[in-house]
C-alpha cells in the first residue's frame, strides 16, 4: 500500500493505491471533477496527468514541480517526479525527490518498481531502500484495550468516545448505521446497541461527549458503504445530539439543501457552545451556534480538498482543521481568516484524519499515509508547526486507522476501521475482533 494510499473512502481523498505500470495513465480519471474552483495544486496535479497520457512528459514534470512548489509535503507528487525524473535519466532531480520522502518518514515501493530497476546496484538506492523499510519499524508504546475481551465487529468502526467517569465508551459504525456502547469491565465481550432504529441513523462518524457529561455529539452521513444505503442529499448529512442520562435523540440539525453532494464527518466543541463541522465531500466548514436551529456554512474555499479533523485552539481564538489533500489550516474564529500552515522541514501535514487539542500542541491521526501513524504537532508562541514527532507508528494493530480521543493522559484509538473491507461493492465482512488501542503518552 502506498501513500497516500487509496480512494476507497468516500470520507476521504487519497491517492494511488497501487503505482506500477505508466504512472500518470490513469491521474485524471482519479481525481474527481468538481462543481467548484480547485485548489492551485490540484489542478496542476491534474494538468500533468493530462500531459502525461498524451506524451508529453517534459510537460508533466514542470506541472508537478508546480505543484510541489505550492505544497512541497504532499508525498503523492514527490513520488510521481521521482519516477517521472528517473524515466526522463534526471537521477539527481530523482535521488532529492525519494530522500524527500524518506525524510518524511514513509514508506515507498522503490524495490518492486521497474522504473528504478537500472539502479538496484547504486549505493545510493541501497540506502534509500533501506530507509524506506526502516520507516515501517514499530514506533511507540501501543497496548490493546481489553485484549482478553474484545468483541467481535463485522461492520465500519469510526470512532471512539469516552463518558467522562465513566467506563462507557461509545463506538461509532458507518456500515451498520448505529452506536455501540462497550464497558471495559463487563465480564463479557458484547456490544450494545445506544442508539434505536427510529433514531434514522445513516453512516456514524465522529463521535464525541461534551465537557459537561450531558450530551453525545455525533455526525451521520450517507455513503455507499452502507446497509441499504441512501442517496446524499440534504437529509442526509445531519449533525444530532443525545441525551446521555435518558439516551434519547434530543436534536438534529440537517445541511440545507443546495444540490451539492455533503458527507458530514468530523467536528469539535469549543468552550461556548459553538459545534464546527467539516465536510469531507464539499469545500465546506458547518457552524452551529447554541441555540441555532440551522446549521450556518461558516467558510467556504477551493483551497480545500477534502476536510477532516478540527480541533479548537488554547485560546479558543482560531480553528485548526486538517485536510486530507492540502494540508494543516489555521482560521480565525472571528473572522473566518485562513492560512495554511507549513510543516517543519522534513515532516508532511498531509493525510491527516482526526485531530485533537493537546498542551503546546495537537495529537493527529495520519491515516493517508504509509505507514499510518499517532503524531504529535507542537505549535510555537506564533500558533506555527514547529516540530512533528511520530508517537506511535508500524505496529501489527495499526491496521487501518480511526479516529479516537485524549483520555487522562494517553490517546485511545480506532485501530482497525474496516474500511477496506467494503470497496468494490463488497456487501459483507466476516467478523474480526474489535482493535481499540491505547498510546500512553
Amino acid at each position: 500500500m502506498n501513500s497516500l494510499d487509496s480512494l476507497g473512502k468516500w470520507k476521504r481523498i487519497r491517492g494511488l493505491r497501487t503505482l506500477s505500470g505508466v504512472l500518470l495513465a490513469a491521474l485524471c480519471g482519479m481525481l474527481p471533477t468538481v462543481g467548484w474552483a480547485e485548489a492551485e495544486h490540484r489542478v496542476r496535479l491534474r494538468e500533468a496527468g493530462v500531459a502525461q497520457q498524451a506524451g508529453q512528459t517534459v510537460q508533466a514534470i514542470e506541472r508537478l514541480e508546480m505543484a510541489a512548489a505550492i505544497r512541497p509535503d504532499y508525498p503523492r507528487v514527490q513520488w510521481l517526479l521521482a519516477r517521472l525524473y528517473a524515466l526522463q535519466e534526471r537521477p539527481a532531480d530523482a535521488w532529492a525527490a525519494l530522500t524527500r520522502l524518506a525524510d518524511f518518514g514513509l514508506f515507498f515501493p522503490m524495490e518492486t518498481d521497474r522504473v528504478f530497476a537500472a539502479w538496484r546496484a547504486d549505493p545510493r538506492w541501497i540506502a534509500l531502500s533501506a530507509r524506506f523499510q526502516r520507516n515501517l519499524s514499530p514506533v511507540g508504546n501501543v497496548r490493546m484495550e481489553a485484549e482478553s475481551r474484545r468483541p467481535l465487529v463485522d461492520g465500519i468502526i469510526e470512532a471512539v468516545a469516552v463518558e467522562p467517569g465513566s467506563s462507557r465508551i461509545f463506538l461509532s459504525d458507518v456500515r451498520h448505521r448505529t452506536i455501540w456502547t462497550y464497558s471495559g469491565v463487563s465480564s463479557e465481550p458484547l456490544l450494545e446497541r445506544f442508539s434505536v432504529p427510529e433514531d434514522g441513523l445513516l453512516g456514524v462518524f465522529a463521535l464525541k461527549v461534551d465537557p459537561a457529561a450531558t450530551t453525545l455529539w455525533v455526525t451521520s452521513s450517507a455513503v455507499p458503504e452502507l446497509q441499504s444505503a441512501e442517496k446524499p442529499g440534504a437529509a442526509a448529512s445531519r449533525l444530532l445530539a443525545y441525551d446521555l442520562a435518558t439516551r434519547r435523540l434530543r436534536r438534529v440539525w440537517t445541511v440545507p439543501e443546495d444540490g451539492r453532494a455533503h458527507v458530514l464527518g468530523d467536528f469539535a466543541l469549543a468552550a461556548d457552545g459553538t459545534v464546527y463541522v467539516s465536510d469531507s465531500a464539499s469545500p465546506i466548514l458547518w457552524r452551529l451556534r447554541p441555540g441555532s436551529d440551522e446549521l450556518e456554512r461558516w467558510v467556504e474555499s477551493p483551497d480545500f480538498v477534502s476536510l477532516q479533523g478540527l480541533a479548537v485552539s488554547a485560546d479558543e481564538r482560531s480553528l485548526h482543521v486538517a485536510d486530507y489533500g492540502s494540508g494543516l489550516w489555521r482560521i480565525e474564529r472571528e473572522s473566518g481568516a485562513m492560512v495554511a500552515l507549513s510543516p517543519p522541514a522534513g515532516a508532511t501535514l498531509f493525510g491527516i484524519d482526526g485531530l485533537y487539542a493537546v498542551p503546546g500542541g495537537m495529537l493527529a491521526v495520519q491515516n493517508g499515509v504509509n505507514p499510518q501513524r499517532i503524531i504529535r504537532l507542537a505549535l510555537n508562541a506564533g500558533g506555527e508547526v514547529a516540530e512533528v514527532a511520530v508517537l506511535a507508528s508500524g505496529h501489527a494493530a495499526m491496521t487501518e486507522l480511526g479516529l479516537g480521543q485524549v483520555v487522562e493522559g494517553s490517546f485511545l484509538f480506532i485501530g482497525d476501521s474496516g474500511w477496506s473491507r467494503f470497496e468494490r461493492g463488497t456487501t459483507q465482512s466476516a467478523s474480526r475482533s474489535l482493535t481499540l488501542l491505547r498510546f500512553d503518552r
